[in-house]
């Protein structure tokens, strides 16, 4: 099941630039609509609604949080990193990096936030390291 907006939607269009995948259609001030079959479940649209139109799979209302720096953010753990790059392929906006490790003769590269913009606080990456190296934090790092 895939995050649906609801009837409450004004058509003000600021999910559908969001959205990483393109699953939101819809004409200004017209109700849009999410393809369940393209939409990856990341929040993303639940978030940035300023009418808290959106539902997640579960049935609940999306909470909206006004201010996007405020949106968690991924911190790495590079004590615990192996280095095995699935958080930059879990990115489905391309903002997370790799940086060689500072004041290390290993040749590993360690994931950083490039971009912090273009993170929309999916949390794809943490979900999926298989270490647990990374964290969603609302902290400013």
């Amino acid at each position: 099941m895939a995050y649906e907006i609801t009837n409450l939607c004004v058509g003000c269009g600021v999910c559908k630039r969001i959205c990483p995948v393109d699953a939101i259609t819809g004409k200004r001030k017209k109700l849009h609509h999410i393809d369940p079959s393209v939409c990856i479940d990341c929040g993303a649209c639940g978030r940035i609604c300023p009418h808290e139109s959106v539902k997640d799979p579960d049935g609940n209302v999306c909470e909206r949080i006004r201010i996007r720096s405020r949106w968690p953010k991924p911190v790495f753990n590079p004590s615990l990193c192996m280095a095995c790059t699935i958080c930059v392929e879990a990115c489905p906006t391309s903002c997370i990096d790799l940086k060689p490790d500072r004041g290390s003769r290993e040749t590993l590269r360690r994931p950083y936030l490039e971009n912090e913009r273009h993170c929309i606080a999916c949390g794809f990456c943490s979900a999926e390291c298989p270490v647990d190296a990374i964290a969603m934090s609302d902290e400013k790092a």
